[in-house]
């Protein structure tokens, strides 16, 4: 399990800060994942990664919910990160996301492996919001940058 500090700061510029004295050139440890306040999770029976996006003003656009690119974003790194756990290091190919609700709280999303390819994988990842539910889904391939 992956973690960020426990105190995300709901001013921006604070957390920017922190995530940019903290934030290393690595896998699970870059700019975002700290700035955002993720927290990061594995399942190796589901071969899964959860993400939990903890709620903050500086996240939301101006109708007060958390921005899509933000989910976006989280969407993206859940499939990504279970990309690298169980298969191999991967880009972005290319991703479909339906939103299906405004999300105002703290949110989490799973990703995992749908077909696990020689080049390209499939993945597909589902965000809830606190009550449970479905705020946004995604779907994903990625280029796989070494082979087993």
């Amino acid at each position: 399990m992956t973690t960020t500090d426990p105190g995300m700061s709901a001013d921006p510029v604070a957390a920017a800060r922190r995530a940019a004295e903290v934030a290393e050139p690595e896998f699970g440890r870059y700019f975002l994942i700290h700035f955002l306040g993720l927290s990061i999770a594995y399942d190796d029976d589901e071969q899964s990664c959860t993400v939990t996006l903890p709620f903050a003003p500086h996240l939301c656009n101006a109708a007060g919910v958390v921005h899509g690119g933000v989910l976006s974003t989280v969407l993206d790194i859940s499939m990504g990160h279970a990309c690298q756990k169980y298969l191999s290091a991967g880009s972005t190919i290319d991703m479909e996301i339906h939103f299906a609700r405004a999300v105002r709280t703290d949110a989490v999303c799973t990703g995992r492996i749908l077909h696990g390819g020689r080049r390209i994988v499939h993945l597909e990842s589902r965000l809830f919001d606190d009550r449970g539910r479905l705020a946004a889904s995604a779907t994903g391939s990625w280029f796989r940058h070494e082979t087993t």
